[in-house]
């Protein structure tokens, strides 16, 4: 376990190599109308439970499982009164009157089950929390840039599934779910249309999962001396939220390009159209951002996610960088 972490940031404990991961928890109805997540969290609710031959799955280690929101996931909202999944900050966690909306309570519960995220030796090691977007993003698993034992697990998963990809949140406390374990990451899964399930990517990310589980209970197995290889990936770094554009009235003046939609994870140019406007004209990605365009690859994710339209979000940008972990060779 670690021996430390800084005074300004207390949650940075993330596994490391030599850790044995003790306990992993999936997560599922973070968004009650996320129903992939909501299901697929439901068919690992049967393997739950203590470590080794107590328990139904075999593993090394405690697999639990909660419904997360299970209010929203009743009601099939994304939330009943607050995005739960932006109330892990650790201030908010801490603070014995932030109990006003249903899901600062319910994130303050979580917090207690699965960390506290205060701790240094929290409940959980590792955190899968699962999603839909209506997105088109494929499996895209979103973690921290320097939880490097999640980037490790994610170069395997690539290696047994080339079409996942890696999100960077933003190099900052994270108030995602996840973040209240020690390591974890977020399964971001589309295009799925909100209260629906989507067979292809349900089985999709039941597979990841299983191979997930095994890489950990290898891990815990082979020991940190065991053989690895540097394994090269590409990972996405979130940067800008591009906002809609809108008239003086404040209303939308214009939809997302049509060469636009469904292109997430495709490079664009600042130079690319990437709204149509009521009146016909294009917009292109300089002008919705005013000229300040990223240097390098530019690439649009989460393109007209429903849920961010309350939140004026478009569509983000990231860049890219390169990784080389050292990934377990032998994982069986």
């Amino acid at each position: 376990k670690p021996k430390t972490a800084s005074a300004e940031e207390p949650w940075a404990r993330w596994l490391a190599r030599e850790d044995k991961v003790s306990c992993v928890a999936i997560t599922g109805g973070t968004h009650g109308n996320e129903r992939n997540g909501v299901y697929l969290g439901r068919r690992f609710a049967e393997l739950k439970g203590p470590a080794g031959k107590l328990g139904p799955h075999g593993y090394s280690f405690e697999l639990k499982v909660l419904e997360s929101n299970p209010a929203s996931v009743e009601a099939n909202l994304r939330y009943t009164e607050e995005d739960m999944n932006r109330c892990f900050f650790l201030k908010d966690l801490q603070d014995a009157s932030h109990t006003k909306l249903y899901e600062h309570r319910r994130a303050k519960e979580i917090d207690s089950e699965l960390g506290p995220k205060s701790s240094l030796t929290p409940k959980c090691d590792f955190i899968f929390d699962l999603h839909n977007t209506t997105a088109a993003t494929g499996v895209a698993l979103m973690t921290h840039p320097r939880d490097t034992f999640a980037h490790e697990l994610y170069a395997h998963l690539h290696k047994t599934d080339p079409s996942v990809r890696l999100v960077f949140w933003a190099n900052a406390e994270a108030p995602m779910l996840p973040s209240v374990g020690r390591s974890g990451m977020t399964f971001e899964v589309g295009p799925v249309p909100w209260g629906c399930l989507h067979a292809g990517q349900y089985l999709q990310s039941e597979r990841l999962l299983h191979e997930a589980l095994k890489y950990l209970d290898c891990h815990n197995r082979s020991g940190p001396t065991a053989e690895r290889c540097k394994t090269p990936i590409t990972a996405f770094k979130s940067g800008a939220k591009v906002p809609y554009p809108r008239g003086p009235d404040g209303q939308l003046a214009g939809m997302i390009h049509p060469n636009l939609q469904g292109q997430d994870f495709v490079k664009i140019s600042a130079s690319t159209p990437v709204f149509t406007l009521f009146d016909g004209r294009e917009q292109t990605l300089a002008e919705a951002v005013k000229g300040e365009v990223p240097a390098g690859d530019i690439i649009p994710f989460f393109v007209n996610e429903a849920a961010y339209y309350e939140k004026d979000i478009a569509f983000m940008l990231a860049v890219t960088v390169s990784l080389e972990p050292e990934v377990l060779v032998n994982v069986s």
